[in-house]
């Protein structure tokens, strides 16, 4: 008896004196937005002191950063990922149009597009995000497919052992991500609502899991029992909802009140002091890091006086290196689709142009933004699953078609005289072939038109499509010269447009469009050739009965339809009219002479816009555009300048009729200096010559005109102008200089945009 008293007290003092190296230790990271990036400089300061850390449990902004901690990132691989401009993208769902074919489009005026569907009765669904997720989709893919195939979808065996939480609404219950795909789970756990699209897991709909659980250490104590437990709390809860606040209100709703208290005897708080700031403010990263940092250092010696055991920074740095080297290279073999029916799969594999043979990842990126682009489809959730047998991955996307039917809603709202509204309908269907078929207007003072159109995409290595347009259009300028200023030149001009085109094409990359098409038209100006004119009167008549057939390449990577501030676009065209030249003089001419004649000419245009320096918040632009045609002189001046080439470089001029910058020739360009305080505010200023190959000179009522000296008379055209890029549409105040022969200057207020359908002669 005394002896087996004695071996218990020995085994007793044994256990009282082994080192603190058997000590595990869990790390929880709360969620918390852009502050939540505090966890990178607290990651930093347990690393430098070797702090070990054996599980990593987080929520939200916290699953992001400890998922990549998990995956075999180090501190500093993580602080470089999150202040790169990507990762800023695809967290605010800031979508780079760069990465879509769509944009190269011609643009229309829409501020709003509604799709909806025809079921009985028509249905339209509000947006299930405010924020897209294209890109954070594809981004957790691609991030985390490599670290979930190497532990085989077990979180426990990846770099670090790993649990993460998300919210079930339908059930009302927190759920503990712990294997399956690490990325779709991160994203899951990351899904503030209302924010960001959820995603499924197990047919279940998931959130964020702070709806639940913000502060889980709860889960780090259930599914790790560790022995010590630090926790890292970047945000508190919500303060109290205002009774004039909607934001706060749906915060307090959704999001439960955390628990941040810790176990007495194991658990230490870590604290980031960072002051107010939103969900999505991730302009300060550096300051959040840096705060994690300082407050992870202050709680050191406390942590260094529970934990005796230290994680040695070589070893730790070979394991990393040798978990990386083991991850298997992203190379895709199978592409399963699944949402769609399957002439519709046949359409996204030929827009793929996938074959069974072996693409990386990287080589279907394009693919799959031009899908992303593509109208008729809504949302596509993609993810990579490992195949041992292969050794390459399967790359699954779920795809949700959009709605068949869109309606669009858009316009200009201006002080001058150029207010229009805008209004789209079309229908969308997608078989083994995509179509596109609808019908738009304008209804402005100004400007009205028209438009019907119907396009087949045929997809394959160079995506192909056929396009036909019918347009009917009016731009009245006696109805805005009144409103900007009193000239001496002809104040009622009327051009009203009819044109039926046909164009085919197809794109190269992912930017650039070449495409050849057939139209024909007749053109139509009304307009007296003085102010000298009674209601008995009639205007003269010019119409121009043409066929068209032309070419046109273009490339475009500029950020915004209007206003932007980056990219370059480029575009290249030649058009050859045939037709016939009909004059009939009005009655204030006194003649009675109709005349016929045939005309043929060609007309070449380039078109360049270069943003191409940014510094800081400053960015600087070149715009120039070149004419050259051999389109002849009219039988009078009037209807020469009307039918001429004009240089509109800034949206105020598109509803003028300015004889100082059209010329049946010229060259023009300038530069625009626009500087960015804030992300969605710009100031601009403009300045452009134009400098016209020979002068259209007046030589008087129904005379024919002359062609003046070469290079000679130039224009200026100097704008400036704040711009604020709301959701739907820019809000703009500028003060413009044109040449003119009275009111040189103009200050106009506008919002939306002054865009029109595209003209014959454009």
């Amino acid at each position: 008896m005394k002896h087996n008293l004695l071996k218990s007290a020995l085994v007793f003092l044994l256990l009282l004196s082994l080192p603190a190296s058997a000590q595990r230790v869990a790390l929880v990271l709360s969620g918390g937005g852009a502050k939540g990036l505090s966890h990178v400089g607290v990651l930093k300061a347990l690393e430098e002191h070797e702090i070990p850390i054996d599980y990593v449990v987080g929520n939200s902004m916290g699953a992001i950063i400890g998922g990549l901690y998990a995956s075999g990132y180090s501190p500093q691989e993580i602080e470089d990922f999150v202040k790169s401009e990507n990762f800023a993208a695809w967290v605010t769902g800031t979508v780079n149009e760069q990465d879509f074919v769509s944009k190269l489009e011609a643009p229309n005026a829409s501020w709003v597009s509604v799709p909806f569907s025809i079921d009985k009765r028509i249905v339209s669904r509000l947006p299930s995000s405010i924020i897209s997720t294209f890109l954070m989709d594809y981004a957790v893919m691609e991030t985390f497919a490599a670290p979930s195939a190497l532990a085989n979808y077990d979180f426990d065996s990846l770099f670090v052992p790993f649990r993460c939480v998300a919210s079930d609404i339908d059930s009302s219950q927190l759920v503990v991500l712990r294997n399956g795909q690490l990325g779709t789970a991160v994203r899951a756990s990351a899904t503030f609502p209302l924010l960001f699209r959820p995603v499924k897991i197990n047919d279940k709909l998931l959130f964020d899991g702070g709806m639940f659980n913000n502060f889980p250490t709860d889960i780090a104590e259930e599914a790790f029992n560790p022995d010590i437990l630090i926790g890292s709390k970047a945000a508190g809860n919500y303060k109290a909802p205002q009774q004039n606040d909607m934001l706060s209100q749906l915060q307090n709703m959704l999001m439960r009140k955390a628990d941040f208290s810790m176990p007495t005897e194991k658990g230490i708080l870590i604290e980031s002091q960072m002051g107010p700031a939103g969900i999505l403010d991730f302009a300060q990263v550096a300051t959040y890091i840096d705060s994690g940092y300082v407050a992870a250092l202050r709680q050191i010696p406390l942590i260094e006086s529970k934990i005796g055991r230290r994680a040695n920074t070589d070893s730790l740095l070979q394991r990393r290196q040798k978990f990386k080297e083991s991850l298997h290279e992203l190379k895709v073999g199978k592409l399963n689709i699944s949402g769609t029916n399957p002439k519709q799969a046949e359409y996204i594999r030929n827009k793929f142009n996938y074959k069974s043979k072996v693409s990386s990842l990287d080589s279907l990126k394009l693919a799959y933004m031009s899908l992303l682009a593509d109208d008729k489809i809504s949302y596509i959730f993609p993810e990579l699953k490992f195949d041992p047998k292969s050794e390459k991955y399967d790359l699954n996307l779920n795809v949700s078609l959009a709605n068949p039917f869109l309606a669009e809603i858009g316009g200009h709202v201006s002080s001058a005289a150029t207010n229009q509204a805008f209004l789209g309908l079309y229908y969308r269907n997608l078989s083994n072939f995509g179509s596109r078929f609808g019908v738009n207007g304008y209804f402005g003072r100004f400007y009205s038109s028209v438009q019907a159109m119907g396009r087949i995409d045929l997809p394959a290595a160079m995506p192909f499509f056929l396009e036909v347009k019918a347009t009917l259009s009016r731009k009245d300028y006696f109805k805005n010269a009144n409103y900007f200023f009193e000239d001496p030149t002809p104040a009622f001009l009327i051009n009203d447009e009819s044109f039926l085109n046909f164009n085919a094409g197809h794109t190269i990359g992912k930017n650039t469009r070449v495409s050849i098409g057939f139209g024909a038209g007749q053109r139509d100006f009304d307009y007296y050739q003085t102010n000298n004119f009674s209601r008995n009167d009639t205007a003269d008549i010019n119409q121009f009965n043409f066929v068209m057939p032309h070419i046109r390449l273009e490339y475009n990577t500029l950020n915004r339809k209007y206003f932007p501030s980056a990219g370059m676009q480029w575009k290249l065209q030649f058009s050859f009219y045939d037709g016939t030249q009909k004059n009939i003089p009005g009655t204030e001419i006194g003649k009675s002479l109709i005349e016929d004649k045939q005309y043929s000419f060609f007309r070449i245009k380039l078109h360049y816009n270069n943003f191409f320096a940014h510094v800081g918040d400053w960015h600087f632009g070149f715009l120039a555009d070149v004419v050259a045609t051999n389109q002849p002189l009219l039988s009078n001046y009037t209807a020469t300048v009307l039918s001429a080439p004009v240089f509109e470089p800034i949206p105020e001029m598109r509803s003028l009729y300015l004889e100082q910058y059209r010329a049946i020739s010229y060259a023009a360009g300038g530069f625009k200096m626009i500087y960015n305080p804030l992300r969605n505010l710009d100031v601009r200023l403009e300045g452009y010559v134009f400098q016209p190959y020979q002068r259209i000179i007046n030589k008087g009522v129904s005379k024919i005109p002359e062609l003046g000296t070469a290079f000679s008379d130039q224009s200026y055209v100097v704008s400036s102008r704040v711009v604020v890029h709301t959701p739907i549409g820019p809000l703009s105040a500028s003060l413009n200089y044109l040449d003119k022969t009275d009111g040189r200057f103009s200050v106009v207020v506008s919002f939306g945009y002054l865009i029109f359908n595209r003209s014959a002669f454009e």
